[in-house]
């Protein structure tokens, strides 16, 4: 469902708040501070709109059966319990490749296959989170999940 909100609205504003952050930095102002948060959110939903179009709220991931979850994940989803949704690259690092991509002069193909390539989440247990975030909450490593004991679910293949 992409509605108002699509790459091709969303990316103009995705390159002015950056533009605004990197300006908002040249003046001492932190991304602590609040720089990055506009980026954030916006790359946030554009990356929602390119990797998961399909999905009229970002919260219906959490029944969608093609769903990438842990293996604690889909037991408690087939209990009826609670999952939540984790972004496997932290969002403000994620937020900053974007900006240095952009920074270096990406075309929007190249934002978008940035995205396609790196943006991923996937469905947790509460506890599962606990411990991820406790070991690695915003650093990128291409090993966040594993380096924190968790399997992802990998659906049997049935046969032809």
């Amino acid at each position: 469902m992409q509605g108002k909100y699509n790459p091709r609205t969303l990316l103009p504003a995705l390159r002015l708040f950056i533009d605004a952050r990197n300006r908002a930095i040249a003046t001492g102002f932190t991304d602590n501070g609040g720089a990055i948060h506009s980026v954030e959110r916006i790359l946030d939903i554009l990356c929602q709109r390119v990797k998961y179009p399909h999905l009229r709220h970002i919260n219906n991931l959490k029944s969608d059966l093609n769903a990438e979850c842990s293996v604690d994940a889909h037991k408690a989803r087939l209990r009826g319990e609670n999952v939540l949704i984790e972004h496997v690259m932290p969002q403000r690092a994620f937020a900053k490749e974007v900006i240095q991509i952009v920074g270096a002069g990406a075309r929007d193909e190249e934002i978008i296959s940035f995205i396609i390539n790196n943006y991923r989440l996937v469905l947790l247990t509460q506890q599962e989170t606990i411990a991820l975030n406790k070991l690695n909450r915003s650093r990128v490593t291409s090993t966040r999940l594993g380096d924190a004991g968790i399997m992802i679910f990998v659906q049997p293949t049935r046969p032809a």
